[in-house]
């Protein structure tokens, strides 16, 4: 505990990521925001490999020292380091609040952002997405095999308070492959200060990546390139041909270039790689496309709404409730095949009445999900953990 200047104690909440840096992925955004928005009822300790530079200085940061690869040892070293620094850092009273199943010790909140255990439920069985290279197959197939145990360990009655699921499907799936853990929903939000229309901005980003005024325009974004669908993107420009797909993450950047190269519309793929911005290329875009196997509440897929943009997702996730269907929809919800995904964008590019209305229904259900609400939530459950 920790008393403020007004004489308010200030319960202790010990954050532990992976990442606490915003531009590594969805799941860093949502608790450097939740953390940034919290500041002023609650003191934050950050036990970290990654700060964000946002958060320097205003948190007490216990760097978490691993190796950046490969990807299943940096999961198991923090597991283990973590670990213990947790176990030396804990006082009476303090909150623990998780991005996942990534530390040993009990747990009071655990976000749920991804659950192993569904993503390979839903690959039938395997640990890896199939056709991939071998070495990245078995890197792949052992990092979810790591995780998936981490899961089996934590995710159990007595070990962890609340499990906060950021979709009601991920909190259905939680209740499927661990019933004895209480679960909660708990949406991420969007802030529309950052997030909203800009055709100024929009024109302005077009000029500095050389996209004509007139093409049609469809973005993506996500860091696990393959998860995330992007070679299907890419893929799908040959059979959409009035369609100009920009595309950012911190993903295997020079490979979708190749691949591009290969399909023959390298002309029409911008592969951008990480970018601080995303809220200029929504700006820009007239489309978001989610092509992803596997998404709990896709913070990009929201933040492209509250731009405006028509959206295209396949179904996963809580894409069906954002999107909606029939008169009201916000979007097109496609099966995940290059096919489906072509022919919703083509149709896009070609209709921009409807695009136009899309947007603006996707810019309209933006407006109910705001970072105050999920801050008050995620507060309410700490006093009631405590």
């Amino acid at each position: 505990m920790q008393t403020a200047a007004d004489g308010e104690v200030r319960p202790r909440v010990i954050v532990v990521a992976h990442s606490l840096v915003a531009t590594d992925g969805g799941m860093e955004t949502v608790h450097v925001r939740l953390i940034t928005e919290m500041l002023d009822r609650v003191r934050v300790v950050a036990v970290t490999s990654r700060l964000d530079p946002s958060l320097v200085g205003r948190v007490e940061f216990v760097r978490v020292r691993v190796p950046a690869t490969p990807a299943p040892l940096r999961f198991a070293a923090f597991f283990v380091v973590a670990s213990l620094l947790l176990h030396r850092l804990r006082r009476r009273g303090d909150i623990i609040h998780t991005c996942g199943a990534i530390v040993a010790n009990r747990v009071s909140v655990a976000s749920i952002h991804t659950l192993s255990a569904a993503i390979v439920d839903a690959r039938q069985g395997r640990l890896a997405p199939p056709g991939l290279p071998l070495l990245r197959r078995v890197n792949s197939g052992l990092l979810r095999f790591l995780a998936l145990r981490a899961e089996r360990h934590v995710y159990r009655a007595g070990h962890l308070g609340l499990a906060a699921a950021v979709s009601a499907v991920t909190a259905s799936e939680v209740e499927r492959f661990y019933p004895t853990v209480p679960v909660v929903v708990t949406p991420n939000g969007v802030d529309p200060g950052r997030f909203h229309p800009d055709p100024e901005v929009g024109a302005a980003v077009r000029r500095e990546l050389g996209i004509p005024t007139e093409a049609v325009v469809a973005l993506f974004v996500g860091g696990d390139f393959e998860r995330k669908g992007l070679g299907l993107a890419i893929e799908a420009l040959r059979l959409a041909p009035s369609v100009t797909l920009v595309a950012a993450g911190p993903g295997d950047v020079e490979g979708a270039r190749r691949r591009a190269i290969g399909a023959g519309v390298a002309d029409r793929a911008h592969i951008l790689g990480t970018r601080r911005d995303v809220e200029r290329l929504d700006q820009a875009a007239d489309i978001y496309l989610c092509a992803s196997d596997y998404e709990a509440d896709s913070l990009a897929l929201l933040e492209a709404a509250a731009t405006g943009l028509a959206l295209v997702s396949t179904r996963v996730g809580s894409a069906e409730e954002l999107l909606g269907d029939g008169v009201n929809a916000a979007g097109l919800l496609v099966d995940r095949t290059v096919p489906a995904i072509a022919a919703a964008l083509e149709g896009l590019a070609a209709d921009s009445s409807l695009r136009r209305r899309l947007g603006a229904e996707a810019l309209e259900r933006s407006k109910l999900r705001r970072w105050s609400v999920a801050t008050d939530q995620m507060l309410g459950l700490f006093d009631q953990l405590r």
